[in-house]
Parts: structure tokens; sequence; C-alpha cells
């Protein structure tokens, strides 16, 4: 009887506290909802602080409770807070706000939670990224992907595709561009086939990415596949910025199959028998695309498109139709103010000048050459007008040389010097080099010899500096022309000075072609003097020719002086033994 009795009593006192422990909990949930009202209806009100503090007090009287109905508004409380405090440009304090929602709650199994954790990792790390926070930002992203990655909700997905992509920038940031590509190919194997817009779009993206960074390399054959992958992937696409994409990769296939000059056997399936002809049709086929479009960068490409076909009819030597194209061009782009249209108008009068040159229009081409030096001036950020610039200058005065009007021609020279000579690019300074080197053989053509020393005295000086091959080239050959020059005055001390700059600048040069010039030099220095009496120095240099150029005998040009050598070295009868 009494045994029926406790456990009667043990029974109501359980149900007593199931009751109790319910009606806390409920309490508990009404309690934390009311406070995110209470946030919410002061958020209505623009009232931010006095939800921020609402939010605040939910966050920390409930964060710790282990009741997942809870668990969800405090998620909600903090994600909204944080926003709030983004939206009073308080990024700090919403990024901890956003770290302490992941701390509580990444390791939920709960649905809801889960995904405010990925909402919240993923904010974080685009807030940090925007705080240009690097490290930190990378660290949330990888977290984010590592955790979600094989998630199937879908805008979960998204998340983890626009954190992927801004992995690649912190990458290409710090440099890491390889690891950087990496990810964006892990990008399109993970999400090429979706059809999310958003999704769809990184993918996109990425597939550019890869393109582009294949073209900045001069890697041809991946780029043109690439870029074909795309077309192929994306071209029936209705999103506006995929369509843009498009035409971009249209014109990025254009212009590889145009400029591209040598194509490895193993890609001639890839460009097809004649490159030229595909890129014509590619730009036909953008031009066709974006007929009725002037918005964003259509234009650009119109205006690229039409300078592309124009180039490869003056190759083809149409030139009517390359002439139109370039006519065009100025006509209806010359008065915009975007800079990339800009440099294609500048293009595109170049072009019509060399067009004009060709068909020996020659006062059309000097007053079109005299249109861009009027039109544009030197600026050290500028590469493409600063290009068109000192081209226009060199191509000018070589044809008022051929014209016989060397006076304008020798100023034209000494006027681009002047201009461009202390620039930062050293593809400009190439040019550069070109017009010192065509100035003194003008100066040679003239006879004028002592100016001709100096032009090839100044280039000598800072050639050699350069770390572009093709500009130390120039220095090395203009040592050897000074040189030449000096032993026509019989300025014998100046021409061992001189000479012994081609070994003291160039002998350890590892650019092959600077090498065949040092190659070269240094044997005509020893025929030279073999042929002035002077055997004894001649076979100084013979030697320091062996020891220099040995390894390099498997190069053509280096292993013909390095027989011309030898037949040297037998007609000198040297006893010394190599």
């Amino acid at each position: 009887m009494y045994k029926k009795i406790s456990i009667s009593i043990l029974l109501f006192m359980v149900v007593i506290g199931v009751i109790l422990h319910y009606r806390h909990q409920a309490h508990m949930e009404r309690g934390a909802y009311a406070a995110l009202q209470s946030g919410y209806l002061n958020l209505k009100n623009g009232k931010k602080l006095q939800a921020i503090g609402d939010f605040s007090f939910l966050i920390d009287f409930y964060g710790k409770k282990s009741n997942t109905t809870v668990q969800e508004t405090v998620a909600e409380a903090l994600l909204k807070k944080a926003e709030i405090l983004v939206e009073v440009k308080n990024t700090d304090d919403a990024i901890l706000t956003l770290e302490q929602l992941s701390n509580l709650y990444l390791k939920s199994n709960n649905k809801k939670l889960k995904f405010d954790v990925a909402q919240a990792l993923f904010t974080e790390g685009s807030l940090l990224l925007e705080q240009e926070q690097y490290e930190p930002a990378m660290i949330t992203l990888s977290h984010l992907v590592s955790v979600y990655g094989k998630s199937e909700n879908i805008e979960i997905k998204r998340m983890v595709a626009q954190a992927m992509y801004k992995e690649t920038e912190i990458l290409n940031h710090w440099g890491k561009t390889d690891t950087a590509l990496n990810i964006h190919s892990s990008i399109i194997e993970q999400f090429i086939k979706e059809k999310d817009p958003t999704i769809r779009l990184i993918a996109a993206k990425s597939v550019m990415a890869r393109t582009a960074n294949r073209l900045n390399n001069r890697e041809w054959g991946l780029a043109l596949y690439n870029s074909n992958i795309f077309i192929k992937i994306f071209n029936d696409d209705t999103s506006p910025i995929i369509k843009d994409f498009l035409a971009h990769n249209l014109l990025y296939r254009a212009e590889i199959l145009h400029r591209v000059k040598v194509i490895p056997n193993e890609e001639k399936d890839l460009f097809g028998d004649d490159p030229q002809s595909a890129a014509l049709k590619t730009y036909d086929e953008l031009l066709t695309l974006i007929s009725n479009q002037d918005n964003g960068e259509y234009p650009r490409y119109k205006a690229a498109a039409l300078l592309g076909k124009a180039q490869i009819f003056l190759q083809q030597k149409k030139y009517t139709e390359a002439l139109n194209l370039c006519n065009t061009i100025y006509e209806n782009f010359s008065k915009s103010d975007v800079t990339k249209i800009k440099d294609i108008v500048a293009r595109s009068l170049l072009t019509k000048a060399q067009i004009l040159s060709a068909t020996q229009q020659y006062k059309q081409a000097l007053v079109t050459y005299d249109l861009i030096i009027q039109s544009y001036h030197y600026d050290d950020n500028h590469y493409t007008i600063n290009s068109v610039l000192i081209s226009s200058y060199i191509e000018a005065s070589a044809l008022l040389e051929q014209l016989n009007d060397n006076d304008e021609a020798l100023k034209l020279l000494n006027q681009a010097i002047n201009i461009f000579k202390d620039t930062h690019n050293e593809h400009i300074y190439f040019k550069v080099s070109e017009a010192y080197m065509a100035m003194a053989a003008l100066q040679v053509k003239l006879k004028l010899y002592d100016n001709a020393v100096t032009t090839y005295t100044s280039l000598i000086a800072v050639a050699h500096h350069k770390t572009l091959p093709s500009i130390r080239y120039n220095g090395a050959l203009a040592i050897i022309k000074k040189a030449e020059l000096l032993i026509k005055q019989q300025k014998g001390k100046e021409i061992k000075q001189t000479y012994d700059l081609l070994t003291n600048f160039y002998k350890n040069d590892q650019n092959i072609k600077v090498r065949e010039v040092v190659a070269q030099g240094m044997y005509d220095r020893a025929k030279s003097l073999f042929e002035h009496n002077r055997g004894y120095t001649a076979v100084d240099i013979i030697r320091q020719i062996f020891l220099l150029f040995d390894k390099d005998k498997t190069n053509p040009t280096i292993h013909s002086v390095l027989e011309k050598t030898k037949d040297l070295q037998k007609q000198l009868g040297s006893t010394i033994v190599w």
C-alpha cells in the first residue's frame, strides 16, 4: 500500500517537474522572442542604437542557453546586430559579433543554426577582406569552405562558391597566382553544372580568370582552350553579366588567333589551318552579337574588334578595307572619355598612318603621325598611349629619312629620346633604345661621326642596367657600332676602352641573343687586332671567347663565331693549349 502511494507521489512529482520544465522553457522562449521583437520594433522606428541594445541584452542573457528555439533566436539577433553595426560603420564590432555567433554554434547539428554559422563566416570573411585584413579573411573563408563545401543547401552553396572566389582574390594579392588558379579550377569543377544564377556567374568568372591568366603568360594555346570552353558552356546564357563575359571571350579568342606567331605542333588542331581567317570570323561574330549594345563595356569591345580587323587587313595588304575601319573607329569613338577606348583610338591612328605609308601616301601618313604627336602626351603611367606616341616619332622619322628630310627626321628622334628617356617602363625604354640606334645610324649616314659616338654613348651608359633583354641587346650592339666608328676615326685608346665595356657589362649575361652579339663583337675585335699586327692582344681575346662561350656552342650563331675564332687562332700560329 505504502509502496503504491510512494510510486504515485514520485510520478506526480515527475509530471509536475516536466510541466514546470516546459513552462520554464516556454517562458524563456517567449522572453527571447520578446527581446528580439523589441529590437526589430526599435529598428523599424529608426532607433538603431536602441535596437543594438535589445539584441545585445538578448545575446548576453540567453546566449549560453541550450534550448534550440532560444539558440535560433540568439543567432538571429547576432546576425541582425552585426548587420546594423556594418550600417553604422562599426565594422570591427560587427566582425566580433559574427565571430561570437560562429563560436557559439559551430558544432550544432541544427539546420537553421548551421546555416546561420555559414552566413556569419561568409559575412565575417567578406568584411575582413574589405578591411584588407587578408590573413584573417583567408582563415575565415577557408573555414567556411572546409566545413560547408559539400553542403547541398543552395544558399550555402552560393556562399561557398563566393568564398572560394574571394580566396582567389586574396591569393592574387599575395602573388600566389598558381594557387589561385587551382582554386579557380576547383570552382569550375564543382559548380560548372549548377543552374543557380549566382553560382553560375562565379563559375563563369573563374573560367574568365583562367583565360586572362593564360593570356598574361602568353600561353596562347591554353588561353584559347579556356576561351573556347567559355563560349561553348555559356553561349546561350541569358544573364546580362555573362553575356558581357561572352562578348569579352569572343574578343579574347579573336585576339589570340590574331596575335599568335608560332603554333606548336600539338596545338595545330586547336588553332586550325588559318588562324587569321578564324580571327576575322570571330571579330565578326562579336560585332554581330553586340551590334545593338551601347552600354557598359560593349563600345570598347566594338572598337577593339574593328581595330583587330583593320590590323589583319593591313597584314593581308587589303589596304582599303583596313583604312575604312580605322576611319570608322576615329569617327565613332574619338570623343570618348573612356581610357581603354582612347587607347584603341590612338592605336587606330597609328595603324592608319602605317597603312598610308604602306600605300605610299606619305604626306597623309605624316599628317596622321603629326595628329598623334599633337593629340597625345607622355604619361609614365599610361603604357598604351606612350607606346603609340613614341612609335609615331620613330616611324615618322624613318619616313622623313626616306623622303630625304634628314634634319626633321633627326629632330623627331631627338624629341622622342628627350621625352621618354626617363620612363620607368622598360618596354617603352626599348623603343627609346631603338630611337637611339636609329638616330646614330642616321648621323653616321650624314657623316656626323662625333654626334653618332655621343648618341651611342648615351645608350651604352643605361642599357646594361635594364632587365629587358632586348634593351641590353641594343646596348651591346651600340658598343660594337661605337667601336667601329672609333676605328674609322683612328681613336686607338678609346677603341680599347669601348670594347672592354662589352665584356665588363655583358660577359655574364644569360640571354642568348645578347651573348650572340657579345661573341661576335669580341671576335670582330680580335680579328681587327690581328689585321693591325696586334696578334698578342688578339690571343688574349681569343682565350676569353673560348672560356665564355664554349658552353653555348650548340647555338648556331655562337658555333659559327667559335669556328671562325679557331681559324683566326690558327692564323696567329698560337702555341697556347686550350
